[in-house]
């Protein structure tokens, strides 16, 4: 993922909406030369304009990279290495093949997980650590997965979030906080 992952989205997502950067600076309450500025990289868009150019995209990889770059690198990212092709057949594969090794991971660690951490081996914990690798690597591809098919698709990356969370909620394990969903 390239340093500047949001300007690049920020671009691209614009493009595909159809939206100048002067449309987008009315809408966003900044000016052109700022939102030129998020684009090259020359500076740090602020939280409330990542929100707000999600919101005026519906792009999910501007998303993807919004939140990346928001958490200090710590959610997922957009998989765009030389040996990756994301469309919505090559997302799939790969995400059957992570959540099968995941499952492997977890059925290898089940008899540890009883164990109190301060009683875990070195070779224990390095079994954990795998498991965690596994996981993210899943949360990852079917974080791409979803962003793929949903803008091949157009159903919309933010009614697919509205319509998850509502899920949560309904199912009690989410609290819905005032103003949201």
């Amino acid at each position: 993922m390239s340093a500047n992952q949001y300007g690049h989205q920020l671009g691209q997502a614009l493009m595909e909406s159809g939206m100048t950067q002067l449309s987008f600076s009315f809408e966003a309450h900044v000016s052109p030369e700022s939102v030129s500025a998020y684009k090259n990289g020359r500076a740090v868009a602020p939280p409330d304009i990542k929100s707000k150019s999600i919101l005026l995209t519906d792009n999910p990889f501007l998303a993807i990279a919004a939140a990346h770059e928001s958490t200090a690198g710590t959610s997922p990212v957009i998989l765009d290495g030389d040996n990756v092709e994301l469309n919505r057949h090559t997302v799939v594969a790969k995400t059957v093949e992570e959540v099968e090794e995941l499952l492997a991971a977890i059925k290898r660690v089940q008899p540890i997980l009883v164990k109190p951490p301060r009683n875990l081996t070195t070779q224990e914990r390095q079994q954990l650590e795998e498991l965690i690798q596994e996981t993210l690597d899943v949360v990852t591809s079917t974080t791409n997965m979803a962003a793929v098919i949903t803008r091949e698709t157009k159903l919309g990356w933010i009614s697919q979030w509205t319509k998850h969370k509502t899920k949560l909620i309904a199912r009690g394990f989410l609290k819905m906080m005032k103003g949201e969903v």
